[in-house]
């Protein structure tokens, strides 16, 4: 008796250990695009891990491998992505794979495998039983010899008109007749034997054929050929795959794009853009310089004219005149130069004095202080840069963009189409999902229940149990 599991508990939360399908084994051959079912059916799409039965590898989602077909109604249910069929699309992965997965059980949760197993396993005796050997036989009626006549037995006409004849012969007193009429008598029943049997040995073998004697194809059942669906899964995945592609090419080209896509200027920024700032930058330089430059040759001027532009007197110096020297010097000649040695000193030490001994100002050589440029030019100018609240007060339609109104117009009206899309296909879809009147034309065979018919199975548990037919 094989111990697998025919069907599973139906478990919603994906966390039962007896639903939980490890190491299946699935032989998919060497094709372009291969896909498959799990044996158990639906399964949670998080809990799947395919791995490459030859190498060992475990496969990628998305490179190597989709989970696909997913049923909408149980993943509703469960709060979570529910598939059934597995395509991988790496032709490098082997031509047998293990999947490991979470099935979600219930009842449309059966193991074909499974099921093929446990009928092979079945002690099936088709040999003949006596009734000696029939086991729970029905003891309120029990069985016990008796007769039918030819009347009531169909396909047996001819042989009732025979006895028929046979026994108005005997009534008759036809005694050489006889002999004849019983010989006749058992060849048409020798004869119906035969055909009877010959027809049930044809019957038989037809009805135990199960390889399509009626050449039924999947065009008259009104389904696809397994060329056909794996064409279409091929194709499918393909486009799929090319659309994903073409996106994420154009999305990181465009992420990549460092050469302004959306052509952003400074003054869209609110502020200046580099030839306006290099330009007030350069003007400003110039004017300073230019004023730095005078000052220094007013300066320079300045500290070069010996012709007393201070129009220093004797008096405001501390000392005389001419005629006061010339008398000095008559009166005491030794003295007198003595005095003009230490003035000549003392005038020398105040030319070579650039420590500002006039306590000259910015305004008496005609310049700016540090804080008249630092108010005047450095701070509007970095206040004006720092300012982010608009100051040049450009609006939405300068810029070229919508106004705040007219985009959550644009947002809330396309929110609603696809909310009444979305309503729309869920309305679809629930009464697809509420048809129970076989939608798709499923066959038994596009089900996996292959010859299983109730009839079939039927017959086999009225074998198993050996019950009297």
């Amino acid at each position: 008796m094989t111990t697998t599991a025919i069907t599973l508990a139906l478990d919603k939360t994906g966390t039962a250990a007896a639903n939980l399908i490890s190491n299946e084994i699935q032989a998919i051959g060497t094709r372009e695009i291969r896909a498959f079912p799990v044996n158990y059916g639906l399964f949670f799409r998080e809990s799947l891990v395919v791995t490459d039965a030859a190498t060992g590898a475990v496969l990628t989602e998305g490179t190597q491998y989709y989970p696909t077909q997913m049923s909408y109604k149980e993943s509703l249910d469960c709060g979570a992505e529910i598939d059934s069929v597995v395509v991988i699309v790496d032709q490098t992965v082997s031509a047998s794979v293990s999947v490991t997965y979470q099935a979600l059980g219930g009842i449309n949760n059966v193991s074909q495998v499974a099921l093929d197993s446990a009928i092979a396993s079945l002690d099936l005796n088709d040999g003949a039983v006596t009734w000696s050997e029939v086991t729970n036989k029905w003891s309120k009626y029990p069985v016990a010899p008796h007769q039918h006549i030819g009347a009531d037995l169909y396909g047996l006409e001819f042989m009732v008109s025979a006895l028929t004849r046979l026994s108005s012969s005997i009534l008759i007193g036809q005694g050489a007749a006889q002999a004849q009429l019983q010989d006749y008598a058992q060849d048409v029943i020798a004869e119906l034997e035969a055909a009877i049997a010959a027809a049930n040995a044809t019957l038989t073998a037809h009805e135990t054929n199960y390889d399509n004697p009626h050449e039924t194809t999947a065009e008259e059942i009104g389904a696809y050929t397994t060329e056909q669906t794996t064409a279409a899964i091929a194709l499918e995945a393909t486009n799929r795959t090319a659309a994903d592609n073409a996106i994420q090419t154009t999305l990181t080209q465009h992420e990549d794009n460092d050469d302004n896509p959306h052509e952003v200027t400074a003054p869209m920024l609110g502020g200046y853009s580099t030839t306006q700032s290099d330009a007030a930058m350069a003007t400003m330089k110039a004017a300073v310089t230019a004023s730095i430059v005078a000052n220094e040759t007013l300066m320079s001027s300045h500290f070069s004219n010996y012709d007393n532009p201070h129009q220093t007197t004797t008096t405001s110096i501390g000392t005389w005149t001419a005629s006061q020297i010339t008398s000095a010097i008559t009166a005491a000649a030794t003295p007198a130069q003595a005095s003009v040695t230490s003035y000549e000193t003392n005038l020398k030490a105040h030319e070579a004095d650039y420590s500002n001994p006039h306590d000259d100002t910015a305004a008496d050589v005609g310049t700016w202080t540090y804080d008249t440029i630092e108010s005047t030019i450095v701070t509007p100018y970095a206040s004006h840069a720092n300012n982010m609240s608009n100051p040049h007060d450009v609006t939405y339609t300068e810029l070229g963009a919508y106004a705040t109104a007219t985009i959550n117009s644009s947002i809330s009206s396309a929110y609603t189409n696809i909310v009444n899309q979305v309503t729309a296909l869920n309305s679809e879809l629930s009464a697809h999902e509420t048809n129970y009147s076989n939608p798709h034309q499923d066959t038994l065979a596009n089900t996996g229940a292959s010859g299983y018919t109730a009839a079939y199975l039927q017959a086999l548990i009225v074998d198993t149990l050996h019950t009297p037919t």
